[in-house]
């Protein structure tokens, strides 16, 4: 009996720490968070996935880009008049990838309009002046790379597309960087809160509920066995 006794005054001091855990974890998310609206944080939300919709669709572009960027890297010394030759299916590309980031210019400018409803923020203001800039530079190099196929007997075209294109692929990298590691992580925790906070709160709402059932199986199954014993003498 005295092992039962032990172990229920363990299930309630452990009950008791983490309740108090957990009252001090939320006490400071509500501290956190009393300044944004449940329409804001819609909109944050709302934010949040038009910019990974984007990633995904930078991602794709630049997928695209591989289809040519690999032949021509692994084969040099590919003649004029063999890009000439193959001129249709390379037009029909350079007008594929143009749609493409067409397509990625309409999705930022989405992004860029819901974003802009924080600019009350003078912090959000410079990640999106940062982010049309980016985007900017990538039609720069997109257009770069499109006028290169108005003269496809060049010596130089091989050449040319390769650097190109690793120009867009480093200009990608950029706004990936901007978008997740500055736009999506501020958001993250500045607007909707999602720090540390709901992490802990979370994993230890799993260990305890994960644990105080097997300890409550336990001594039931103690006591199961005292009563039994009990009975038999």
């Amino acid at each position: 009996m005295l092992w039962v006794v032990g172990v229920q005054v363990w299930l309630a001091d452990l009950l008791h720490q983490f309740n108090c855990i957990t009252m001090m974890l939320k006490k400071y998310a509500i501290q956190l968070s009393y300044s944004v609206s449940d329409e804001e944080k819609e909109q944050a939300d709302k934010c949040l996935s038009y910019f990974n919709f984007l990633t995904k669709e930078l991602k794709k572009a630049e997928d695209h880009l591989d289809l040519i960027y690999r032949p021509f890297k692994d084969g040099p010394n590919i003649l004029p008049e063999q890009s000439w030759k193959a001129r249709a299916a390379l037009w029909r590309f350079r007008d594929a990838n143009v749609e493409m980031f067409n397509k990625v210019k309409k999705i930022s400018f989405k992004c860029f309009s819901i974003l802009n409803e924080f600019s009350s923020d003078s912090q959000v203001v410079k990640l999106n002046k940062s982010f049309v800039l980016a985007i900017s530079d990538i039609e720069k190099q997109v257009n770069r790379f499109a006028d290169l196929f108005s003269d496809l007997k060049s010596k130089e075209f091989g050449a040319s597309v390769i650097k190109s294109i690793e120009n867009i692929k480093k200009e990608i990298a950029q706004i990936q960087q901007i978008i997740e590691d500055r736009i999506m992580s501020y958001i993250e925790d500045n607007i909707l809160n999602r720090t540390w906070v709901d992490g802990v709160s979370k994993e230890l709402q799993q260990r305890i509920e994960d644990k105080i059932p097997e300890s409550i199986r336990m001594v039931q199954e103690r006591e199961k066995m005292n009563s039994e014993e009990s009975s038999k003498q």
